[in-house]
């Protein structure tokens, strides 16, 4: 195998990788990636996409296909023995509504798609044996060692980003650790065809007196069923388990045909790991998505958090290569650190569940339900949390402040706003302006604050029609602020005031 140059390497070719490979190529840097398989793994693994991932795959311009290929929900909800609660993902502040199962081979089929016809070099059947140098100063080598059919071969490189899964050969050579805990019950999984088909818009959390599981339909017709079904169950990693004994312990909850399957196609056990990377970058080195978090699969959140991931680095190492300079690895570690925190927070279900098991009034239900329906958006990671406060003007609205995040779009009444458009351009930064007026001084203001903030240079201006007196828009906008400058994140990386620039605040975000 010959040597090589390349921007950067990514280790990898899951969902993670090939989609930090697509935006940095995207934007113009010259991409490999390496993969120690010489196949996709066929299994569905994870399937679900949040309105985050979809709004990335429309900029893609891949959502018509993966609407075609996946199946459109609606809502998580929870079923009990003595009643039913819903939590709604739809109507929520993104332009595209609801959520989608889709099995993980056909994302990762389309976007190395559109990886290849955009130029990213594979390397597959090709193991990360180790690097060197790699320290903050873009004038120091970084030299990634190779092993593969062909050979060994030494790849030189300006980052390196581990995308390389829970066992991270990156991370162990970084000497990170993964800190955090498993959970003590063993999760069964088993997919197939359904006795009942699934009609619901939903994802179907079935609760038990002594565990629970979930029915997650897929395309086709298809089934899977996941979950802790019995809660005391501790079964050896490596342990064997049949359809007929996942059959019976599901059957053991008490919601009969409901949870039968005509027909088993898989059958697997393993243990939920809710842990992140005691450090998930050093110099020139990161990780992303699981080589950086595990976290447990309620609502569907570890896919998606290595989107965010990689829509958090992409452009810090885009900005970085163009303008000779270094990633402020410390800040992307700090963002990455709260969200994944805040996902495995968000699916931890438990004490809502053990609330759904001891309900019986009116009062306790309809609290359950308001309950309910303010956790559920937590796991679209359309709203990752951070110290804003709601805007209390309009419930279900959150002030716009440094580093929060910007809605695609806006929903009220049924009527959706846009806002910001869902690019995943890693090279510009945008500017949301609140009145026509100010355009001129705001872009002479703004490209100044990006220069300092490190941010890309503003590529759109954006005006917000307050004068329109939109309630939602009006609720989220900062109080006495002019404009927004947004990175292509779609996080604020500056409030700009009225009275700008003596009044500036800023914020590294």
């Amino acid at each position: 195998m010959a040597d090589q140059e390349t921007d950067v390497l990514v280790v990898g070719a899951g969902p993670t990788g090939l989609a930090l490979a697509v935006v940095l190529r995207q934007a113009g840097l010259k991409v490999t990636v390496v993969e120690r398989g010489t196949s996709r793994d066929q299994r569905t693994r994870a399937i679900t996409l949040h309105a985050p991932t979809l709004e990335f795959l429309d900029a893609l311009n891949l959502l018509a296909a993966v609407r075609e290929q996946g199946l459109p929900l609606e809502r998580i909800s929870f079923h009990t023995h003595h009643g039913s609660y819903h939590g709604s993902l739809t109507g929520l502040d993104s332009s595209v509504d609801g959520y989608l199962n889709l099995p993980q081979p056909a994302y990762e089929e389309l976007l190395e798609g559109v990886a290849r016809d955009c130029g990213v070099d594979f390397r597959y059947g090709t193991t990360y044996m180790g690097h060197s140098g790699g320290s903050h100063s873009p004038d120091e080598p970084l030299t990634v060692r190779l092993d593969g059919d062909s050979g060994a071969a030494l790849v030189r490189c300006q980052y390196l980003v581990g995308c390389d899964g829970a066992g991270s050969q990156v991370r162990a050579r970084l000497g990170s650790s993964m800190e955090g805990r498993h959970a003590p019950a063993s999760y069964l999984l088993v997919e197939g065809e359904p006795l009942r088909p699934a009609t619901e818009p939903e994802t179907g959390i079935y609760v038990g007196e002594a565990g629970m599981v979930t029915l997650a339909p897929l395309p086709a017709g298809q089934v899977r069923i996941a979950g802790p079904a019995d809660m005391m169950l501790a079964l050896d990693k490596n342990a064997q388990v049949t359809a007929d004994q996942v059959a019976t312990l599901v059957d053991a909850l008490g919601f009969g045909d409901r949870l039968r399957l005509r027909q088993v196609e898989r059958v697997a056990q393993y243990t939920v790991q809710e842990r992140i990377a005691s450090r998930m970058a050093d110099g020139r080195v990161a990780l992303a998505g699981d080589a950086a978090h595990l976290n447990a699969p309620a609502g569907g959140q570890g896919l998606n958090l290595g989107i965010g991931d990689v829509l958090a680095l992409a452009w810090r190492i885009v900005y970085a290569i163009r303008h000779n300079s270094t990633v402020d690895m410390a800040a992307y570690e700090a963002e990455r650190r709260e969200a994944a925190a805040e996902a495995i927070a968000a699916a931890n279900v438990l004490p809502l569940v053990q609330r759904m098991r001891t309900a019986r009034g009116a009062a306790d239900k309809e609290s359950l339900q308001q309950t309910l329906t303010r956790h559920a958006p937590r796991w679209s990671q359309l709203y990752p949390h951070h110290p804003a406060p709601d805007a209390p003007e309009l419930p279900g609205a959150y002030r716009l402040e440094e580093g929060t995040r910007v809605p695609t779009a806006v929903r009220e009444g049924g009527e959706q706003i846009d806002l910001l458009p869902a690019e995943a351009d890693a090279t510009l930064s945008t500017l949301l302006v609140r009145h026509r007026s100010s355009l001129a001084e705001m872009r002479d203001v703004a490209g100044d604050r990006a220069a300092l903030l490190g941010c890309p240079p503003v590529g759109t201006l954006n005006t917000v029609r307050l004068d329109e007196d939109h309630p939602r828009i009006r609720a989220m906008w900062p109080q006495d602020a002019a404009a927004l400058l947004v990175r292509p994140d779609r996080r604020v990386a500056a409030v700009l005031a009225v009275d700008a620039p003596r009044r500036l605040k800023l914020s590294t975000a």
